[in-house]
């Protein structure tokens, strides 16, 4: 008898349902916090600042956090963080009720939502890999991209919305929404326990946080995957910020950039549709080196033209096809991955393959602005060539197989 499809996979369905829920309250954070902070303060110093909190607090508690949950019940940990959430960011329409709403307490929101996001991630993977068979990890890797795309697609537009009503509205529906989201964890019929560890494998934070460190360093399909994803993020938002800050200079209308980041989130979202399609009859490796150098061919062309219509065509093709790589090598790293490391593997192979972003978006405006557009846009170009180039000699990404196929690779050695 074959394995049910995921819609009859009754935890599946309600983790993946509490997820989307989340998703779009996450999505309505970042917008609420933006136009409350500058709203209150009339800086957009200050309002930049509140927004950079998230990644302050996923910075600061990504590696811990990781550790945590490989000692927790993934369970219990996605119920009492999204409550945490909730309760957080109800303080905000309480404050304006009650008091008044400051800078500081704005702030506070903003990194405690980061680092309780750093728990909610790790978690959910870790949930997903117990729930869901080997061979449709591909299936709910798609899903997960789908996931992220209508919370960064819905959230902004449904908090700016609620801000024209109340500017207290926004965080009161996503204070709402993290109940509804803790609810649905709590309904998950399956038991998702701490993985069991040998009485000597107890070590204190510190060590389980490098002993995450040097399982993706030894494992070499991760180690990979990880290294090739440093490059991509460095290469891929540099590309996007130099495109954006371009057409700002050039006098493009603010409505017109909010179009463009509508347009790509859009894309995203149906690429997250067309990765499932892709998945199941392609294997990820070879996928993986086509896209990566389709990436390179098509944002080569980005300096062709200053056109925003231009502009936003190739960041929109660019954008449909990624959700196929994240699906794709994100639910085989899952797979390989013992039980008992997925906290601490997921959160050090996130937070190496990040670390390079803050580096692709902070040279981008001095690139701009000392060696031009064309300059900037193709250094960042020859990078993601390096990034296609990696790819292509990495004998374990090329040898990664079809998702439905998962199931006839062992495990790696926890």
């Amino acid at each position: 008898m074959g394995v049910p499809p995921l819609r009859r996979n009754r935890d599946y369905v309600t983790l993946t349902t509490g997820q989307v829920v989340e998703a779009v309250g996450s999505g309505m954070t970042g917008m609420a916090l933006l136009l409350l902070t500058y709203d209150i303060t009339g800086s957009s110093a200050q309002a930049g600042l509140v927004s950079a909190g998230y990644g302050v607090g996923q910075l600061a508690m990504g590696l811990p956090a990781g550790a945590l949950v490989d000692r927790w019940d993934r369970k219990r940990t996605l119920f009492v963080s999204a409550l945490l959430l909730a309760a957080i960011m109800a303080t905000v329409p309480l404050a304006g009720l009650l008091w008044r709403i400051t800078f500081a307490h704005l702030m506070a929101v903003g990194i405690c939502e980061g680092i309780l996001a750093s728990f909610v991630w790790p978690a959910g993977r870790a949930a997903i890999k117990t729930i869901v068979p080997p061979n449709q990890l591909g299936s709910a890797a798609t899903v997960n991209q789908a996931r992220m795309g209508v919370g960064s697609l819905l959230g902004p537009t449904l908090s700016g919305a609620l801000f024209a009503v109340s500017r207290l509205a926004p965080l009161a529906v996503n204070a709402m929404l993290y109940l509804l989201a803790a609810l649905g964890y709590r309904l998950i019929g399956a038991p998702l326990p701490a993985p069991e560890r040998a009485p000597d494998e107890r070590r204190n934070l510190a060590t389980d946080v490098r002993s995450g460190l040097v399982w993706v360093w030894r494992t070499g399909p991760v180690r990979d995957m990880v290294g090739v994803g440093m490059v991509l993020n460095l290469a891929a938002n540099g590309i996007f910020t130099v495109a954006i800050l371009a057409l700002q200079r050039d006098g493009i209308a603010a409505t017109a950039l909010g179009l463009l980041d509508s347009a790509s989130g859009a894309a995203g979202l149906l690429g997250a549709l067309l990765a499932g399609l892709l998945l199941r009859r392609l294997p990820v490796g070879p996928l993986t080196v086509a896209v990566v150098w389709a990436d390179v061919a098509a944002l080569a062309l980005t300096p062709l033209h200053t056109s925003v219509w231009w502009v936003g065509a190739v960041l929109c093709t660019v954008t449909l096809t990624i959700p196929s790589v994240n699906a794709g090598m994100g639910a085989f790293m899952m797979h390989i991955t013992p039980d008992a490391m997925q906290g601490r593997a997921g959160s050090a192979s996130t937070f190496v393959s990040m670390a390079m972003m803050p580096l692709g978006v902070g040279a981008s405006g001095f690139l701009l602005e000392h060696f031009g557009r064309t300059a900037a846009l193709l250094i960042y170009v020859a990078l993601l060539g390096l990034a296609g180039l990696l790819v292509t000699l990495s004998r374990h990404i090329r040898a990664i197989p079809r998702t439905d196929h998962f199931d006839q690779v062992a495990e790696a050695a926890a």
